[in-house]
């Protein structure tokens, strides 16, 4: 009889956990291919270093001063020239052109939002970088920004999402990911997806501590999912109407450089 009863116990934990990986709206992909660690200023000494290849101590970051000059933006265009990332990045290259929904795939379809969005900033007299997968090792700006599209086996999933890095040494990454949030929302009509992942959260390019080819522990970061490819709610924004989310990452953006933390860049 207890054998009988720890095998369905054991059933029961089991269909649990397939139930909860497989329900609607969760980005299965992600659950498994989390791989980046944790740091954060309390864990280490003054002196210990931080980062690939030894790059950075607690205390140089402590005193660390933005470089003179004039505001800069990092606009990556995700999975743009995957082929061509660094042996440190390898694992980039097997996912190809990323999410595909409708006859369109995610690289071409960031791409043209990406490059539409630095147009725009450069407008406004803000130095803007176009970014390909690859960051420049230890990139510095005011703000980095890398834009993506989500895919779903339920075409009915649908929405965005943002998320800034799980452990921001700038603590300035929140303050941009809520202003992109309230002007992208506001431009495009789409909901907020809540299903951040720590995959999100513990994206490539923040992640400093282990790669060499990530952004700087003081330049203020988010990511964004600006909808999924797989939904045709999200495509007709996306894909068939770009320039909101275009005007959407723009706006949010230079809103976060002109006040509250970007003020007194």
């Amino acid at each position: 009889m207890k054998y009988f009863l720890l095998l369905l116990a054991l059933l029961i934990v089991a269909g649990s956990t397939i139930w909860y990986l497989v329900q609607p709206g969760r980005d299965v992909s992600s659950t498994f291919s989390y791989t980046t660690e944790e740091v954060g200023f309390e864990e280490v000494s003054p002196d210990e270093t931080l980062g690939a290849n030894d790059r950075y101590t607690l205390s140089e970051l402590e005193k660390w001063q933005r470089p003179p000059g004039p505001l800069r933006v990092g606009i990556q265009a995700g999975h743009w020239r995957n082929d061509e990332v660094p042996e440190e990045l390898g694992g980039l290259r097997k996912n190809g052109g990323g999410a595909v929904g409708g006859g369109t795939n995610e690289r071409d379809v960031v791409l043209k939002i990406a490059e539409q969005v630095a147009a725009l900033l450069k407008e406004a007299g803000i130095e803007a970088d176009l970014l390909p997968a690859t960051v420049p090792p230890g990139y510095i700006a005011d703000a980095f920004v890398s834009i993506h599209a989500d895919g779903n086996i339920d075409s009915s999933v649908s929405g965005f999402k943002i998320a800034s890095p799980r452990r921001d040494y700038s603590g300035r990454s929140i303050y941009l990911e809520e202003s992109l949030y309230k002007t992208y929302e506001q431009a495009t009509g789409l909901n907020r997806d809540p299903s951040i992942s720590r995959r999100m959260s513990g994206y490539y390019a923040f992640n400093w501590r282990r790669y060499e080819h990530a952004i700087h522990p003081m330049t203020p970061a988010v990511i964004i999912e600006t909808g999924f490819l797989t939904s045709p709610q999200d495509r007709k924004i996306i894909v068939s109407q770009p320039e909101l989310s275009i005007q959407g990452i723009a706006d949010g953006i230079i809103t976060y450089l002109k006040t509250g933390a970007g003020s007194d860049l």
